[in-house]
């Protein structure tokens, strides 16, 4: 059973995120995406300590987006985190950014990390720790077997 459908992280578009046009740069997405991505972290339960070693000790080997509308200067934009899969090693998030004022959807992307080993530079599993708070967080669903 789900126990939350996800993790919401609401940000001020601020002067630096936008481009000549007035609008958020679409690279600028990638950095409100981390964000929320480390907000969603403390949402689990896990400290700044956790936070600053999960960031620290995984690569992003996929990500792609998809752009279907605009924010502009001073809008809210809500973005919506869920992990959709969690392997041995790696983490599938699915973002989903929504401007408030216009309540469109204005932004949907999709994540893969992985655990590496910083000395040997290959994978490896995830803490027990850390498995336990996703699972608890989605669901069972999500870690398949």
């Amino acid at each position: 059973m789900t126990t939350h459908e996800g993790f919401w992280y609401a940000v001020r578009v601020q002067f630096e995120h936008t481009d000549a046009q007035g609008r958020v740069f679409y690279a600028h997405y990638f950095r409100l995406l981390d964000q929320a991505r480390c907000a969603y972290w403390e949402a689990l339960g896990l400290s700044e300590d956790d936070v600053r070693q999960i960031e620290n000790d995984t690569v992003i080997v996929h990500l792609e987006a998809d752009y279907t509308g605009p924010a502009a200067l001073y809008d809210v934009v809500r973005i919506h985190v869920a992990v959709t899969r969690l392997g041995r090693a790696s983490l599938h998030v699915a973002y989903r950014v929504v401007n408030e004022r216009s309540g469109q959807d204005i932004v949907t992307a999709r994540m893969v990390m992985v655990q590496v080993d910083l000395a040997t530079a290959t994978s490896r599993p995830w803490e027990q720790a850390f498995r336990e708070a996703v699972i608890a967080y989605h669901g069972p669903e999500i870690a398949p077997s």
